[in-house]
């Protein structure tokens, strides 16, 4: 292959391969360091490729050595060697009498891929015969011979490598499990993600396929107990088989650099806009008051924080067209993605969108809760507030149907600007999460997006409402975001 030709092919891929040193470091810096060592490396031996159409299996296989010379170079893990010189012996194990060698055989073992473990286990360790084993695990004595033999091979290898565990291994990413289900209640389902290793599992596999091997040395978990953990994901479909030994990830991730890069969007472009609707809703206040609806006497403040507040639930409402629900278990579908970020690490934490509440005597309510502002646990709907509170107009506004309707009539310019800023939010959040995620995602993206996208990234419609200074942060004891109805204004 030319050197021309792997540029072209390599700057194709760019992207791919940042992302992956990316998913590797979790560090964009280091990412970019180790994407640049990957290309370097791929241009210097691209010459030596004899045939176009493997560059990419060479690729990976570059980038793979390249990682692993990059974890040497940190000196996060020291391996003993052991001389390639196994004896090929029934009594091989008794031959080791240096115990670092004899650990790095044990490693080896628990790294050999369950064909091959059981029968070595039970011949070496268990002292079975050949024909015992073929008995117990319905093989043929020929099989067993064969699996034996490769064994010995495989272990030859193995001892002799230097295994560099991935940061997984000892610092597991965050992994929140969403799931919005129409059906019944599944517990093995639902407690599935309450380990650490099947969300890393996932995390691990998302951005390329990976063999159990290499999940093992990845999360530094022994074959013997990550077989299970990867028949399970598959059996509920998040991981999906490629070729006889590889596996990827089938779920959507929002990793945190998606959310990163999203939050850095919408503070360089759509801040200004945010504010030029809610300072139109604000020249209108005095029109808006005259309806007389209760709770018109309320501080300009609270108003427009609730106004503003259902604008963005109509909005997203009209924005969104629902997903495309997928076959869970039983007679189940529903939406599953995850969210690869704490809360506490990014710029404006998800606390919730929009919520619709059944306040006493049927009277109807949203809320949004933004990014420092308090949780309404303590609001209508829990039995903090009376009937008669409810509906005083002491803490947020309550419409009667037509009242209602007079003031969407006033603020109709204003709702439909908020409606076509979401349009582009939206799409906005659709582009970026693809820049962020494999290819095989893209089909998920399509199916889920902007359903759950939008709703994720709540905290910065009120940041950006305060941070711009179209509204003031409310104080602790006003229920702002609130909206009252006496009757559900959206049937």
């Amino acid at each position: 292959m030319t050197s021309k030709k792997a540029g072209e092919l390599l700057s194709e891929n760019m992207r791919t391969l940042y992302l992956w040193s990316l998913h590797k470091t979790s560090d964009p810096y280091k990412a970019e360091d180790l994407c640049s060592d990957i290309m370097l490396a791929v241009m210097q031996s691209a010459p030596n490729l004899k045939h176009d159409d493997a560059f990419f299996g060479f690729v990976w296989k570059v980038a793979a050595n390249t990682y692993k010379y990059y974890l040497r170079k940190l000196g996060r893990d020291v391996f003993s060697e052991l001389d390639e010189n196994i004896p090929d012996t029934e009594d091989m194990l008794l031959d080791l009498c240096d115990r670092a060698q004899f650990n790095t055989l044990r490693r080896e073992l628990a790294f050999m891929t369950e064909r091959y473990r059981i029968c070595t286990v039970a011949y070496y360790y268990n002292q079975m015969s050949v024909k015992e084993i073929a008995e117990k695990y319905g093989l043929t004595p020929q099989t067993v011979k064969f699996n034996l033999f490769q064994s010995r091979k495989i272990l030859k290898e193995g001892v002799a490598m230097e295994r560099q565990f991935g940061e997984k291994s000892f610092n597991p990413l965050p992994f929140k499990f969403q799931v919005i289900v129409d059906g019944s209640f599944n517990n093995p389902f639902n407690d599935l993600f309450n380990r650490k290793l099947t969300g890393q599992i996932l995390l691990s596999a998302y951005y390329e396929p990976m063999t159990v091997d290499q999940l093992s040395v990845e999360l530094g978990v022994a074959n013997v107990y990550l077989e299970d953990e990867v028949r399970l994901l598959g059996n509920y479909g998040f991981l999906k088989k490629h070729g006889e030994k590889k596996y990827q990830t089938s779920l959507l991730i929002l990793t945190k650099s998606y959310i990163d890069a999203i939050f850095d969007k919408l503070d360089e472009k759509y801040r200004t806009r945010l504010k030029n609707i809610i300072d139109a809703m604000r020249a209108k206040l005095p029109t808006v008051r005259d309806v007389g609806f209760t709770g018109c006497d309320l501080k300009d403040n609270l108003i427009l924080w609730d106004l503003f507040a259902y604008s963005c639930i109509v909005a997203f409402r009209d924005v969104d067209k629902g997903c495309n629900y997928s076959h869970l278990y039983d007679n189940t579908s529903g939406v599953c993605y995850a969210c690869g970020y704490d809360d506490e690490d990014i710029k404006y934490p998800f606390q919730g969108f929009s919520e619709t509440f059944q306040y006493n005597n049927h009277c109807n309510g949203s809320k949004i809760n933004f990014n420092g502002h308090r949780c309404h646990e303590s609001g209508p709907g829990d039995g903090i507030l009376s009937n008669d509170e409810t509906y005083s107009g002491d803490y947020f506004p309550v419409f009667e149907k037509e009242e209602l309707n007079k003031v969407l009539e006033i603020l109709v310019s204003e709702f439909e600007g908020m409606k076509l800023f979401m349009s582009d939010i939206a799409q906005l959040t659709i582009d970026t999460l693809k820049e962020h995620s494999p290819e095989c995602a893209y089909a998920l993206i399509d199916a889920y997006c902007p359903y759950i996208t939008i709703g994720n990234l709540c905290g910065w419609f009120g940041a950006a409402a305060e941070n711009t200074g179209a509204l003031e942060r409310p104080a602790k004891d006003e229920l702002a975001g609130i909206i009252g109805y006496k009757y559900v204004p959206w049937e």
